[in-house]
């Protein structure tokens, strides 16, 4: 394996930009504060946009620097710790005991600095081939963005706005954890390898189908566009293997949640161990998030104010529990967030105020609500 050129960063820059560098692949800069703070950081000095783009182009060469996978991670591992050339050399001459302290902690910082930096690169190095090797992406959006991603065998997910999927395909199967938000799946059809995708405890599995997931704070609402899904749960996280094989010797309970079969036209909302199949679904809008749509379906003010707040930087909060009981049904803008304030500020009872940051909803007094009128 061809060996690096020595980082020429100190190592206090060279963690911070593996840190950084690490974030961003993981989807961890969300919010508009995160993104500020690292365009910042790599504004401070000429030498922090330096640095990163190294650590970005060992990163990038992760699949050729070892295209036989003679190299495991312990190897690589064991031999970053025990190389002479990881740290400085000192002189047989001058044994460490009889330095003078200030040439011990001379020797002690230079040794330590050029150990950090080359055990930091290491690191991202071992990080690469351990990516790569294992297949494994994870894939964000940020609010107001949505996101279409083609996976390696064809099928294809959309992301809708802030959300988030972890991807990992293996010989023997594919599997998809939506970590946060909703997506809607387009499976190509390969019966040797299941299509699984894991929402908290929720497991759909599917071949050759379209369905959408939606993971809220009540629990997961998945929708069947096209073809057959089995669903299934499970109270601790399981190998893929494992939810595969719990869901194939489950599936002929439709009575059972682990394995209730869905159809084109169904929809489910799980919580916890348990299943409601709602009646006669309007698929249509289930997905209309792909049209820059939200519909409500006699849906609770709570319910309105977090999906609305998938969309907008400004959110909404509600601050009368009075008004948790409100219920809205209509079709709005996701890309117009005017449009469901101007239709709250119309609602008799209701008052609105916003700010820079928030919109806040609460309920209005007698007093109030008789001067209006």
């Amino acid at each position: 394996m061809e060996r690096h050129e020595r980082s020429k960063h100190n190592a206090k820059i060279c963690e911070e930009a593996a840190e950084w560098f690490l974030e961003c692949r993981a989807g961890d800069l969300v919010s508009r504060n995160a993104r500020e703070e690292f365009d910042r950081w790599l504004r401070k000095s000429p030498e922090h946009l330096s640095a990163y783009l190294d650590v970005a182009a060992i990163w990038n060469e992760g699949p050729s620097l070892d295209r036989a996978h003679k190299w495991t991670t312990a190897d690589l591992i064991a031999q970053a710790s025990t190389e002479r050339d990881n740290v400085v050399a000192l002189s047989d001459s001058h044994p460490l005991d009889e330095l003078p302290s200030a040439r011990k902690e001379t020797r002690r910082v230079i040794t330590t600095r050029v150990f950090g930096v080359v055990a930091c690169l290491a690191i991202v190095v071992v990080g690469a081939l351990v990516w790569w090797q294992s297949g494994a992406h994870t894939y964000t959006t940020t609010i107001g963005e949505q996101r279409s991603i083609t996976l390696a065998d064809g099928s294809t997910i959309e992301l809708n706005s802030r959300s988030k999927a972890w991807v990992r395909y293996s010989e023997h199967e594919r599997y998809v954890e939506l970590l946060d938000g909703q997506a809607l799946f387009h499976v190509a059809k390969d019966h040797a390898r299941p299509f699984v995708v894991a929402s908290g405890h929720t497991r759909v599995r599917a071949v050759g189908t379209q369905f959408d997931v939606y993971k809220r704070r009540s629990g997961t609402v998945v929708t069947v566009v096209e073809g057959q899904v089995a669903i299934g749960t499970h109270d601790a996280t399981p190998s893929p293997a494992a939810i595969t094989a719990d869901l194939k010797s489950s599936a002929q309970s439709s009575s059972s949640i682990n394995g209730m079969l869905l159809a084109a036209g169904e929809q489910v909302t799980v919580v916890g161990n348990t299943a409601r199949k709602k009646e006669r679904p309007i698929v249509e809008n289930a997905t209309a998030w792909t049209q820059r749509r939200i519909v409500f379906e006699s849906a609770s003010l709570p319910e309105v104010a977090e999906e609305f707040n998938r969309y907008n930087e400004r959110q909404i909060v509600i601050e009368s529990p009075d008004l948790y009981g409100f219920r809205i049904g209509g079709v709005f803008s996701s890309t117009d967030p005017g449009s469901l304030i101007r239709f709250l500020r119309a609602q008799p009872g209701i008052q609105v105020t916003e700010s820079a940051s928030e919109i806040r909803v609460s309920k209005k007094d007698a007093r109030e609500q008789v001067t209006d009128h």
